[in-house]
Parts: C-alpha cells; structure tokens; sequence
C-alpha cells in the first residue's frame, strides 16, 4: 500500500488520490488555516494529519512509514526530481512556511497556478531578463501575459516573491545551484580492465520523486551539497593491491591485520592492526584495507 501510494507518477492508483484528500481533510488546528490546495502529500509537506481520525487502512499505512523511517533522503537528486516536489509547505524548507499566506503567494496559486518547485523556478527567471522591470506597469511580455491572462494586478511583486521562495531552498533542494549531476558524467563505462572494475561515483539520484524516498533513515536529513566534484585532468593509473589476515593465538586470541602496498607508490604502503573494538577476523581485515 505505502509503495503504490508514494507512486507520484502518471499511472498512479485512483485509491491514492482519495488518499490524499481524507488525509489533508483531517489537519489539527495548527494546520487549518492552510489552503486544500496546497495539501498534497503529507511525505512530501510539513503539514501533520489527525491518524485517529482516518480510516483504519491509512492508519496503518502512515505508521508502517513511521515504523520504517520512511523520507525524502540522499545524496543529491536530480533537477527533475527537486522540480516535481511541492513548493508550497516544501518539506525540506521550513521557512516557505512563513510566507505561505502573504498576498503575492496566494496569488502565485490562485492566479498563476503554481505547485511545484518547476513552477515557481520559471517565474521566478523572469526577473533576470534583460526587458524586466520592477514595476507595476512593466511591459514584458511575461508581465503582459500575466496582467491580461492570469489576472495578476503586480506580475513583478509575483515574479519577485517567486525568486524568494526560491532563495529559501535549501542547496541540495534548489535546482538553480549547481548540483553534482551538472558535473556527473551520463554513463559509466561497465567494466575497467580485464582484472578491474570501474567505480561507480555518481550519488545523484534520478527517476522520479518516488525514487527519492529512503527507509530505515536516522538523524537529521542534510540539506547541503556534497563537494564530489572531480578533477577534470588526465588520471593517472597506478596498481594497489590489498589483504587482510588472522593469526589465531590459544592465549590471547584470534588478531586481525590488514596490508596495503602500492609498488608505484611507496607512501600508501600501510601495516594496519585491526583494533580489538572490531571483529577479529581475515574478513574484516580485508575489509579495512
């Protein structure tokens, strides 16, 4: 149920979007001066429902995730993942919270009919074009078509509080930072050599926002970009080989050791005591090394 209900996509289950609407029908008094619009999804909002006073069915859905430690987590995610989640009560920035019912936000989802963080992300680049002006009467095209077809009395105040809330964003959550795929290559050659196996070392996570959902998280999520950005020059190959081994003593036990040596490197070259906190064993010395 908890897998087919965070399906996002467009063949997700009709049963999902009742769901939706009896969970945000059933908010608590902290949460009722929020608009039935912009309750979307409780996984991907900070917005709480009453679980009492729900179906026993999505009771047990809600603390199934709670159980497992369900949420948005990763590394990094893709700009079509962070352009699909809602902007409105965004789970990972609290602070578009405070500015939920000001005047330009209720217009930017009563005129604009904006949602999502892709919505909000094209407004919010009109104010960096060049024929933009910050005023009312400003002749834009985007302002024009905003004034005469969205019914927008202040398209600049609009596009303005769109960059703000854009500014809110935490970095990994931003699609106007730059991002690890930006710097990620699209594919990863299969295999090295003939006795070797190229690592993987991407972390962007891409797919849809459903992909973006972890279990079995702990502490606080982070909200910041990871700096695995790489050299771009010529990489240099050079051979390490590793070891781990046991020596079993009837008095004191079994003592775990792991090797490292780089006949192309002579610094690398490590003899490493496993310390007697972990398990002594040859697996685990193959491991540190």
């Amino acid at each position: 149920w908890l897998k087919s209900y965070l399906d996002l996509t467009a063949d997700r289950a009709t049963w999902a979007y009742v769901a939706d609407a009896i969970i945000a029908h059933h908010v608590p008094v902290s949460d009722q001066n929020i608009d039935d619009h912009s309750k979307i999804n409780i996984f991907l909002q900070s917005w709480n429902t009453v679980k009492t006073k729900l179906p026993k069915d999505l009771q047990d859905m809600i603390q199934i995730a709670n159980k497992y430690r369900l949420r948005l987590d990763g590394l990094a995610f893709s700009r079509n993942i962070i352009r699909e989640m809602p902007i409105w009560l965004h789970k990972e920035a609290t602070g578009i919270r405070k500015v939920h019912n000001s005047k330009e936000s209720r217009c930017l989802r009563e005129n604009h009919c904006v949602f999502t963080v892709g919505e909000v992300e094209k407004l919010a680049l009109v104010t960096q074009h060049h024929n933009h002006r910050r005023r009312t009467k400003c002749l834009c095209a985007q302002c024009k078509k905003a004034r005469t077809e969205d019914g927008c009395q202040n398209p600049y105040k609009c596009f303005a509080k769109a960059m703000e809330l854009m500014h809110i964003l935490p970095p990994k959550w931003n699609p106007l930072k730059e991002l690890p795929e930006n710097y990620e290559p699209e594919v990863i050659p299969e295999t090295g050599t003939a006795h070797s196996t190229y690592f993987d070392w991407r972390i962007t996570t891409k797919g849809t926002l459903a992909d973006a959902f972890r279990i079995f998280t702990e502490g606080e999520p982070t909200r910041s970009i990871p700096k695995n950005k790489r050299n771009t020059g010529a990489l240099e190959e050079i051979n390490i080989y590793t070891d781990g081994s046991c020596a079993k003593d009837s008095e004191e036990g079994p003592t775990a050791g792991a090797g490292i040596f780089s006949p192309d490197d002579e610094t690398m070259t490590r003899a490493i005591k496993i310390p007697p906190t972990l398990k002594q064993t040859n697996q685990m010395g193959e491991l540190i090394a």
